[in-house]
């Protein structure tokens, strides 16, 4: 894409590990297996050789699937098949997959933390045994399908909903984590410059990393994103602060990246005081489970609340500061 422009930040091919940013000990432990089973393919002479199973655990946006694309590419498999647990828990999903991947098929699994025991079971009898165990419905019947050396990659937010048994199969074990300012404003200028999307200024990158929350799933796909479409919404060629700026107004985030329903969740907590998971839920009219696993990661990260004993949520004085400074209504 070096003379046209692009349209989507998804458009940009992953090709090697190269882009992966900000995670030096996944990519430096990706790169030391791959370097071990590139030699120990021109040693033995063998081309079927399996590379991991691979486990990716983190925060969700932080690159696993991106990471997984990668390994793909520089394993120069053919194949690559993206699934997640709870489609294979559909056992004729889930032996579709197995019985078609080949030695030229990466399998990524995300969410895998979905997936059920059976399932599990299944995974671990496949990588273990490179066997699919069939029944015929009789508890002493049944048979094994023989399974090709593919490279199996499971991607999950809680790897400890998986069994012990599963996660102890993965060879190799790469954990991710939240990014740095500075790693997010490399990460975008690598994707605004592949997509020849032209910025007025470091400073319009800086912003954009600043308010993403840690995350190159924001970064990329919500907010460079919005920007150009801002852009292209008045026929401009080039990102510039003001349109930056509209983007975020228009998204209603502020400058620490929090969200309408951010701030909402703050303003609850300022108005009632200490506050159980349950009042909050009920006066945002979320599931209190939306609220533990994607509302509040963030807000604790950043102090603008805390937990006290009883787990009531109380409002920080940096969480007072923000609702009294941010030029945003609070509804």
């Amino acid at each position: 894409m070096h003379d046209s422009i692009g349209s989507d930040v998804n458009q940009v091919k992953v090709t090697s590990l190269s882009h992966v940013r900000g995670q030096r000990q996944v990519t430096d432990t990706l790169h030391t297996h791959l370097q071990a089973y590139f030699n120990m393919r021109a040693t033995t002479g063998h081309s079927d050789l399996s590379f991991g199973p691979t486990l990716l655990c983190g925060p969700r946006g932080t690159g696993k699937t991106l990471t997984a694309q990668a390994i793909h590419s520089e394993l120069g498999n053919l194949r690559f098949i993206l699934t997640n647990g709870e489609t294979l828990n559909r056992t004729s999903e889930l032996f579709l997959v197995l019985i078609n991947a080949d030695a030229y098929t990466t399998v990524l699994i995300d969410e895998a933390q979905a997936t059920n025991a059976k399932t599990q079971h299944i995974l671990l009898t496949a990588i273990s045994e490179r066997i699919l165990p069939v029944s015929t419905g009789s508890s002493r019947s049944g048979y094994a399908v023989p399974l090709k050396n593919f490279t199996l990659i499971l991607a999950t937010t809680h790897e400890y909903l998986l069994q012990d048994a599963l996660r102890d199969r993965m060879r190799i074990y790469c954990r991710f984590s939240y990014y740095a300012v500075e790693d997010l404003v490399e990460i975008v200028r690598q994707r605004a410059e592949a997509l020849n999307w032209r910025y007025e200024s470091a400073e319009v990158l800086r912003t954009i990393a600043e308010r993403s929350k840690g995350t190159p799933r924001q970064a990329l796909n919500r907010y460079l994103q919005t920007c150009w479409s801002m852009v292209k919404s008045h026929d401009g060629d080039i990102i510039t602060m003001e349109d930056t700026l509209r983007a975020f107004h228009q998204l209603q985030v502020d400058e620490l990246g929090l969200e309408d329903i951010d701030r909402r969740y703050l303003n609850v907590l300022a108005q009632h005081g200490p506050t159980p998971l349950g009042v909050a839920s009920a006066r945002l009219g979320l599931p209190a489970g939306t609220l533990q696993s994607v509302i509040e990661p963030y807000l604790l990260r950043e102090d603008l609340f805390t937990k006290d004993k009883s787990s009531m949520r109380i409002i920080t004085e940096k969480g007072w500061r923000h609702l009294e400074m941010t030029a945003w209504p609070v509804k």
